[in-house]
């Protein structure tokens, strides 16, 4: 920026110096210029309408010579000077606006992607366990995929934000464990109640991957790292009006989803999402009870008995820990 001033005050300087030369080249104390002083008064009175048409009109002379009619060589450089300043000026001009549209451009510009919730969680680095997982699983459950995993999940991560945007739970009560049911449900009951419209547009899913599986004696927990854009915004129900963000704006989210099923239990068949969902136990078409019982055969399939559920789903934050991979010693062997 520093550079750019220097050259146009040192344009502008050319300029005023061409400026100055001219004017002292019209000057009557200078007779360097053709025919002089008395030459210019014989053309001024003998050929008036050139004079006035040629500057009037064109604003230059055309032909001329040192003593006869038009320009003298002399006036001629200081018309050039006159022309070089102006030229200058011009230059400068168009150069300081366009530096100012720079500027402007730079002041007026938003960014289009912005961080969400979890900001503050933006140094927690969680890992990509993959391989390392699928290896450990497959040692007693040899259908498990981790590609397959990873692939349910963003299924589930859809739907779920789908269905809480719709302020109902029924598609997705399969695979959500009873106790996040219920904590997720009052939390869009009272949505409801302050008429409260969440609205998640544009969604789209960057990246996902396992990074860390505990196992104990009674249960297995499997946790997804999930990074998704989209825009976020609420609506007040009755009249539609924004109350909190925009449509815009999208952001840039990252979350820890959380599985859960019962130790022993192994991948019957391959994981292809929440939609016609079968019960897990008798195989039948599952709609079940908001307690998480299958009408069919009365088991309560929401606890992880028979397959996995999600547990657990929150934003990073800066207090999200890495759990990495804890399983007993012989699992490991």
């Amino acid at each position: 920026m520093k550079k750019r001033i220097f050259a146009c005050i040192v344009l502008i300087a050319i300029a005023v110096i061409a400026l100055c030369t001219a004017v002292t080249a019209f000057d009557g104390n200078d007779y360097d210029y053709g025919g002089g002083w008395d030459d210019w008064g014989s053309d001024w009175d003998d050929d008036d309408d050139d004079w006035g048409s040629n500057w009037n009109d064109d604003h230059y002379y055309s032909g001329g010579s040192s003593g006869g009619s038009g320009i003298s060589g002399g006036d001629s450089a200081s018309y050039v000077g006159v022309m070089v300043a102006v030229l200058i000026v011009v230059l400068v001009m168009i150069r300081a606006g366009k530096m100012g549209k720079r500027r402007r451009r730079t002041f007026t510009m938003t960014p289009t992607v912005r961080p969400g919730q979890g900001t503050q969680g933006m140094n927690v680095f969680l890992p990509n366990r993959n391989d390392q997982i699928q290896t450990i699983i497959r040692k007693k459950d040899p259908n498990f995929s981790a590609d397959d995993f990873v692939t349910f999940a963003k299924q589930v991560y859809i739907d779920i934000q789908s269905a809480w945007c719709a302020r109902d739970l029924t598609p997705v009560r399969p695979i959500m464990h009873r106790n996040l049911y219920n904590t997720t449900q009052r939390q869009i009951q009272e949505k409801i109640d302050r008429q409260i419209v969440y609205h998640y547009e544009s969604m789209a899913i960057n990246t996902a991957y396992l990074t860390s599986f505990v196992r104990d004696k009674d249960y297995e927990y499997l946790t997804v790292y999930l990074n998704a854009r989209m825009i976020d915004y609420q609506t007040h129900e009755p009249t539609g009006n924004i109350i909190k963000g925009d449509k815009t704006t999208r952001w840039d989210m990252r979350y820890k989803l959380k599985f859960v099923r019962t130790t022993g239990v192994t991948t019957k068949d391959k994981i292809t999402g929440v939609q016609r969902y079968n019960c897990p136990n008798c195989g039948a078409p599952l709609e079940m009870t908001s307690t998480g019982v299958c009408d069919y055969c009365g088991s309560t399939v929401s606890t992880g008995d028979y397959t996995w559920v999600l547990t657990d789903f929150t934003t990073i934050r800066s207090d999200t820990v890495d759990d990495g991979i804890r399983v007993p010693p012989e699992d490991l062997q």
